[in-house]
């Protein structure tokens, strides 16, 4: 069929061309001069690029004869075309130092119909707006030309059609939450966290999950993406992902029982020896209702930041895992029931110690300096401490979210 004959390419989160849907095969490398030459004509469209852009998008000054370089990769593009599952035409043309891609048949740019799109969308309003903006975001499927992470234009484009889709699907957002439509929302903010997962997406799935009543699916989501900022960012959450957390948290409604079955759900379970661990936001509302008991009772608590340093440098990711998880049993043993700790991200852990003198610190520190020191023997690692009484740090202003 007609329709069929149109050449499409793919550009977003690949590179691929299809013809009367069979893929064209150009050989494997996608970083080559010569399909690099390919995808800056392809992208040019009707109106082509300069003789000169060409040189300087593809070669460095140091290159030599760059015209002549130039010559010979079109020749072989030529060439490659040739043998491609193409009609026979004379696809690379040259006119006034412009080179162009001329084909009889319509050539489809997956990147160029989703900026189209967002033009469109620009001139619209309401309804009209929404729909192209939610098919702009359905249509962006990935960075740009993803191979070519040293080509400075590719990633210069590449960047430019990431804000578009960031703010589109931003503004797609907030109108779909206004309307409840968290179903189909959920299906898109879940592209764009697969897409960009340290681009904080996930606080869009977290509220579609609550405004679905799906508390235990965005508990979940809220666990696996705090594990993932501390293991590969070595980072807490963001504000916006504690706020979801504190919204979710007063969501959850637990069926009526009785006093005694409320206890036993209350009941702690598992290792109750050494200082209590919990997760960064619960330690959040601790450290509130500490401050709250200490204006009352009068008791002391101060705030113990431990820190790791390691003199080498270099230091890979799967080391300073390990002692992370050192450093977390050692604060677990050498402390009291009544403490608790969290991890702040890899290399730092937050302590609560309560009823405590200051002078009294220094020995909670040591017995945490002979703990970690049974797990680790190098002397090149070693734990950094900083305290302060949580009421001062309450009074000048400064604490936790």
């Amino acid at each position: 069929m007609e329709q069929d004959k149109v050449l499409k390419v793919q550009m977003l989160g690949d590179f691929t061309m299809t013809y009367c849907g069979k893929q064209i095969w150009l050989g494997k490398n996608q970083t080559t001069k010569v399909m690099q030459l390919l995808q800056l004509l392809l992208y040019a469209g009707r109106q082509g690029i300069t003789r000169l852009h060409l040189m300087e998008q593809l070669y460095d000054s140091e290159m030599g004869d760059r015209a002549n370089n130039l010559r010979v990769n079109t020749f072989h593009l030529r060439k490659l075309l040739e043998k491609a599952e193409l009609p026979k035409e004379p696809y690379i043309c040259t006119e006034n130092g412009r080179y162009y891609f001329t084909s009889s048949f319509p050539v489809e740019i997956d990147a160029l119909c989703f900026k189209k799109l967002i033009k469109q969308a620009e001139e619209e309003k309401g309804e009209a707006r929404l729909e192209l903006l939610k098919k702009a975001c359905y249509d962006y499927t990935g960075h740009f030309l993803p191979a070519l992470t040293g080509g400075e234009w590719a990633v210069v484009e590449s960047a430019h059609l990431q804000n578009l889709y960031f703010a589109a699907l931003e503004e797609v957002c907030q109108w779909m939450k206004e309307r409840e439509e968290y179903t189909e929302l959920l299906v898109l903010v879940s592209r764009a966290a697969s897409l960009y997962p340290f681009d904080e997406w996930q606080a869009w799935q977290i509220e579609c999950l609550m405004g679905l009543e799906r508390t235990s699916e965005a508990l979940a989501l809220y666990d696996k993406t705090t594990e993932m900022y501390f293991n590969e960012l070595n980072m807490p959450p963001s504000e916006r992902m504690l706020e979801c957390f504190q919204r979710m948290s007063g969501l959850i409604q637990m069926n009526t029982v009785d006093f005694n079955k409320i206890q036993e759900m209350l009941e702690e379970y598992g290792r109750k020896q050494g200082a209590y661990f919990c997760s960064y936001p619960s330690f959040v509302d601790i450290y509130h209702m500490m401050a709250r008991l200490m204006e009352r009772s009068g008791q002391s608590v101060y705030l113990l930041l431990c820190t790791l340093r390691d003199e080498r440098q270099g230091r890979d990711p799967g080391r300073l895992k390990e002692l992370s998880g050192k450093l977390s049993s050692s604060i677990r043993e050498a402390l009291r029931k009544g403490d608790t700790f969290t991890c702040y991200n890899l290399s730092q852990y937050l302590v609560l110690l309560t009823g405590i003198r200051k002078e009294e610190c220094s020995i909670a520190t040591s017995r945490i300096d002979t703990c970690f020191r049974k797990k680790e023997s190098s002397r090149r690692v070693h734990i950094n401490y900083r305290m302060a009484s949580i009421i001062n740090i309450s009074e000048s202003g400064f604490g936790l979210l």
